[in-house]
Parts: C-alpha cells; sequence; structure tokens
C-alpha cells in the first residue's frame, strides 16, 4: 500500500491518503476524492479563489500561435476536400458517409479509429438524441501512400440536412476523442488527446463546437498553457465540486532530473507515479494541485534533491535520525556534519541514477542507486528504510565498482 504525499499546490495544505498503486492510473480517482477537500460539494467556493492572479493571468493569454494554424493552407484544403467527398450525404447514416470517404465498415468504431491511419468514430453527447458527430482521420484516396502527408482529424457534424466538417489537426500521433461533460446551456467542449513519442506522453488540445463548427480553444502542446506531460501518461477528465467544465487529471511517471531513473519503469520496479489536477478557468486548463506517490524511491529523490539545495532540515525530516547517524542523541546539526564530511557528493552538483541493466546482484527492493565517476568507475549505493508509510532512510551504505 502506498500514499499520495507532499503537495505541490496553490493552498498551502498537504494531502495523505492511501491508494493502490495501479500503474494504468486507477489509484487518479482517489485523487479525485481528494478534490472534494478543496471544492467540496454543495458548497459556492469557486476555483478562482483558490488560484493566485498569477495563475489566472496565464489562462487568459490568447494561444495566437496556434490559432493562426487553423487558417493555413494546408487545412483549408484539407477541410475542402472533406467537404467535397461528402458533399453528396444527406443522411445522418454512418454507412453512407464512411463509403463517401472511402471506409470499410471495419474501419468505424473506437478501436478502429484508434489503431488505424484512417477511421471514423462515433462520438455521443456533442448533439441531441442520437449520434450526431463523428471524428474521422482521413486522407483523399489518391494521397493514401506513405510519401504523402500524415492524414488530417476532422470533426463531422449532422445539422440535420448536411455533414459539417472542421478540420482539427494532423492525425500523425496515437490520439483519443472525448467529450466533456459541461453542465448548463454553453457550447459543448471536446477533447482530443493525443500521445507523442516512445514515451506516449499526452498533450490534451480543447475545442468547442457552435453551430455545427468545431474551434480551438486551448492546446496543452501550447508554450503558453503551464500544461505539464508526463512519461507512458494518462489524461482524464472527472466531475468534481461545483465546477462547470470536469477537472483534468495528467498522471504518469515522475522525471525528477537529480535522480534518473529507467524510461520503463514497469521492467525496472523502479520510481514514483505523479499526478497534477488542472481546473478551467477563462477557457483554459491551470494546474490547481500536484501529488506523487509516497513510496522508498519518492523518499529517495526528496533526500538527494534537499540535500543539493543545501536543505539540511527538510533531509533530517526524511531519515530515522537515531538510526542513521547510529547515535542516541541525534540532532540537526550533527547531521549537516555528517553529510558534509561523509556524504559530500550529495551537496555537490551531481546527478545520480537508478541503474538501467538488470543484474543478478541488484534487487529492486534493495532500491541501488549510482553515480558515474568517469573512466568506467562509479560509486554504488544501497539505502535502507522504516516501514512504510513513512518510508524514513535508516542507513546509506556506499560501495564502488566498475561498469
Amino acid at each position: 500500500m502506498f500514499q499520495l504525499s507532499r503537495s505541490e499546490c496553490t493552498r498551502c495544505e498537504y494531502l495523505i491518503l492511501p491508494f493502490i498503486n495501479n500503474r494504468g492510473g486507477r489509484w487518479v480517482a482517489l485523487f479525485l476524492l481528494a478534490m472534494q477537500t478543496v471544492f467540496p460539494v454543495g458548497q459556492t467556493q469557486t476555483f478562482a479563489a483558490v488560484l493566485p492572479a498569477s495563475i489566472l493571468a496565464q489562462a487568459t493569454a490568447p494561444q495566437t500561435e496556434l490559432a493562426a494554424k487553423q487558417g493555413t493552407a494546408t487545412s483549408t484544403a484539407a477541410l475542402a476536400a472533406i467537404q467535397k467527398a461528402i458533399a453528396g450525404v444527406h443522411s445522418p447514416g454512418l454507412q453512407l458517409l464512411a463509403g463517401a470517404l472511402g471506409l470499410s465498415s471495419g474501419q468505424v468504431g473506437q478501436q478502429a479509429f484508434e489503431d488505424s491511419t484512417d477511421g471514423m468514430e462515433p462520438i455521443s453527447g456533442l448533439g441531441h438524441g442520437a449520434i450526431s458527430a463523428v471524428a474521422v482521420k482521413w486522407q483523399p484516396v489518391g494521397q493514401r501512400q506513405p510519401a504523402k502527408d500524415e492524414p488530417k482529424l476532422f470533426l463531422l457534424s449532422w445539422d440535420g440536412v448536411d455533414w459539417q466538417a472542421s478540420y482539427l489537426m494532423e492525425a500523425a500521433d496515437a490520439l483519443t476523442v472525448e467529450v466533456l461533460a459541461t453542465e448548463g446551456s454553453a457550447a459543448p467542449l471536446f477533447a482530443v488527446v493525443i500521445y507523442r513519442g516512445a514515451t506516449a506522453v499526452p498533450y490534451p488540445i480543447i475545442f468547442r463546437l457552435q453551430d455545427h463548427h468545431a474551434s480551438l480553444v486551448w492546446d496543452g502542446r501550447s508554450d503558453s498553457t503551464s500544461y505539464a506531460g508526463y512519461t507512458f501518461g494518462s489524461v482524464q477528465f472527472e466531475k468534481a465540486g461545483e465546477g462547470n467544465v470536469p477537472v483534468m487529471i495528467a498522471a504518469g511517471q515522475a522525471d525528477p532530473g537529480l535522480l534518473v531513473f529507467p524510461a520503463s519503469q514497469e521492467q525496472t520496479g523502479r520510481g514514483f507515479q505523479v499526478a497534477t489536477a488542472y481546473v478551467w478557468k477563462n477557457d483554459a486548463y491551470i494546474p490547481l494541485r500536484t501529488e506523487y506517490t509516497h513510496n522508498q524511491d519518492y523518499v529517495l529523490y526528496s533526500f538527494i534533491a534537499a540535500l543539493h539545495l543545501h536543505d539540511f532540515k527538510t533531509a533530517y525530516s526524511l531519515i530515522d535520525p537515531g538510526q542513521f547517524l547510529n547515535t542516541k542523541k541525534p540532532t540537526l546539526e550533527l547531521f549537516r556534519e555528517t553529510i558534509r564530511n561523509v556524504w559530500p557528493e550529495f551537496i555537490d552538483d551531481h546527478i545520480f541514477e537508478i541503474p538501467v541493466a538488470a543484474r543478478p546482484e541488484i534487487d529492486p527492493e534493495d532500491h541501488i542507486f549510482i553515480l558515474r565517476l568517469g573512466d568506467g568507475r562509479m560509486n554504488g549505493y544501497r539505502p535502507t528504510f522504516t516501514a512504510g508509510p513513512d518510508y524514513r532512510l535508516t542507513g546509506l551504505k556506499r560501495f564502488e565498482r566498475n561498469e
């Protein structure tokens, strides 16, 4: 059993709460329960009440460089091409629509849409009653060769007479489409979440559907946002508190920097997870709080980071003083002198690593980490901890070896 630990949030309160360590992300559900402590149901407190002006200002910054992309020659030509292809379809039936686009029945449906370069997915929740919108990854039949441009992503909306097309973006990356459950009479919002690179970092892009045409509202890929995607991550939208738009939870592997973990924590059993909650304000998702899974690796990283900043008080709070210092009368000053005299590398500008290669002598439960010294030499470190949930450091042994 693990727990969510130290918060980095816009309110000065910490959240400690047990959760099931499921790397698929189900533990995020408990994070959402914790959000209810910030925005209890039935109270009138708004997101803006707990957000500083600096963060709110970021939400109002226009994303001009992204909005401009919707008017490029490429998007205009692609939109004209698909509108021409579906011009003769005057029925909401998806079979006729797919046929006009040169798609087979096997290319219609969520699984087919997400797994192929060309496909169609019916989208519910953007209209009234039956399915009235579809997401389509498509390019003209004559351009479906590898050397040509990537497929484009469109939203098609049935207006009662014809299908109206909106160009969304290129569809080169793996992606999913999800409708946001909004309240009130506002035009509906939907999210396209793309997954980039070998580490599948998710980036959400929010669109608004109004008068059967989709327009870009907020783009997590933009430098003007405060969004941070996580390695092998996920994005979820969940109702929390009294907000009209769902809270967005971005979760994944933490990438702390001072302690470098292997790319795949699944294979090594090392590392810790991170989740950030974002709230919707002024047509933008802005970060509210960040939580980390509290395990041995998180304590190890926190210890290294505190000493890197010469924050001995915080590092001292992460140890069992008596056991770590091997004395019945531990003090902060004794700890400071021990680090300076015995462990000086921790207060220098060094980057530590978790071993990547699987070695018989390395057990993930040992929580070994290394410091490369050059010329094929390295220091290895074997920490020990108290039992959970605190996992305080009780000792640290250094050993030398060659690569």
